[in-house]
């Protein structure tokens, strides 16, 4: 795919949509301060998505731009022989989901991009931090990016030595060790992203809501550890290196467990921040009551928000099932919550804000 390449500074956001009407709506007002515009693609809608989107765009007219995908998507829940079918498309191919993501991307207009879903509630004023670099016309080097520089390389040794030893080797990347460098690593780390030599990965924190109160889960069963995001949502520069391709599930799971979505390639240095949103998978129609069932027979493994803040995260990473979350995952988990997870509670009233 082709970037273009007449395109201003800024921050551009891509949401694909289809049967959001219980999230769209409040996502959108929670994300649209932080962006420059917002290119909104929708597929094979039945309930009232279009309309809540068509609504969002004249109340953000200068900002939302809306685009129909009117092409038949196969992705996710394929049978066994669907799956074949579909694996073996062509990439392009309009039935891929991979296509459909692609597609927002031919509509953007400015430098930069981040992938948004519709399912979460950002943080404005997090991504506001990253927006201005993307406006900026000159960022000096400085010296004590040569400390974010070697934290990333530590922090990559980090990782390395986890894998081998099989677990989060935590003694390696204690509390002081993060707050210590974390300002210089960021600082690096926005140079790098205006260089465009950096892939910004966002994180964010999943969460339950259950007779009125929320909870951030360790569900092993349904596999909603604390943290989601490791990689998955980015912002980066756009480029003619930066697409969507398709990707398999493991052909050894069951055949309802078949799917063929979509990764993103960039070349770019995967670097991280803290969360930035609150994932609500969990309490969407098709997911609440599984949720609920393992909440019940295991009420432990579901944290109250407000006691979620004041774990460490060696109690976090205790409390996860680490069949169900490999190791590259939470180590990664425990940057994202070193860093940010004082920041979380002045964000707890968004919840009551959109009233979800």
């Amino acid at each position: 795919m082709k970037a273009n390449h007449n395109l201003k500074n800024g921050l551009s956001g891509f949401l694909r949509i289809r049967n959001d009407e219980k999230f769209v709506g409040a996502c959108i007002d929670s994300c649209i301060d932080a962006l420059d515009e917002l290119v909104i693609v929708y597929n094979d809608c039945t309930d009232s998505t279009p309309e809540i989107v068509e609504q969002k765009r004249r109340q953000y007219p200068d900002k939302i731009r809306v685009f129909p995908y009117d092409h038949e998507v196969s992705a996710f829940n394929l049978t066994e022989e669907q799956f074949e079918y579909v694996k073996n498309l062509p990439e392009g191919s309009p039935q891929l989901f991979s296509t459909y993501s692609n597609y927002p991307l031919t509509k953007i207009k400015y430098k930069y991009i981040i992938k948004l879903d519709s399912d979460q509630i950002y943080f404005a004023d997090e991504i506001k931090k990253w927006k201005d670099v993307t406006h900026m016309t000159y960022f000096k080097w400085k010296p004590i990016f040569v400390l974010g520089s070697l934290f990333m390389l530590y922090f990559t040794f980090y990782r390395r030595v986890s894998a081998a030893m099989g677990r989060p080797y935590l003694e390696l990347l204690p509390d002081w060790l993060v707050n210590l460098f974390w300002n210089s690593y960021e600082d690096y780390a926005k140079w790098r992203l205006f260089k465009g030599t950096a892939c910004i990965s966002l994180s964010g924190v999943n969460l339950f809501k259950d007779d009125d109160r929320w909870y951030v889960p360790f569900d092993g069963v349904n596999i909603h550890p604390p943290y989601n995001g490791e990689g998955d949502t980015v912002i980066c520069r756009f480029t003619d290196e930066t697409y969507f391709v398709k990707r398999l599930s493991d052909s050894t799971l069951q055949s309802s467990s078949y799917f063929v979505a979509e990764s993103f390639h960039c070349p770019y240095k995967m670097m991280f921040t803290g969360p930035v949103w609150f994932h609500l998978h969990a309490i969407r129609e098709n997911t609440w009551a599984k949720v609920k069932k393992m909440k019940d027979e295991h009420p432990e493994q579901f944290v109250p928000v407000e006691k979620f803040t004041l774990m460490t995260y060696d109690q976090v990473n205790d409390k996860m099932d680490e069949k169900a979350h490999p190791v590259y995952q939470r180590t990664l988990f425990a940057l994202v919550h070193k860093a940010g997870v004082k920041m979380l509670g002045q964000y707890w009233n968004l919840l009551k804000h959109y009233n979800l």
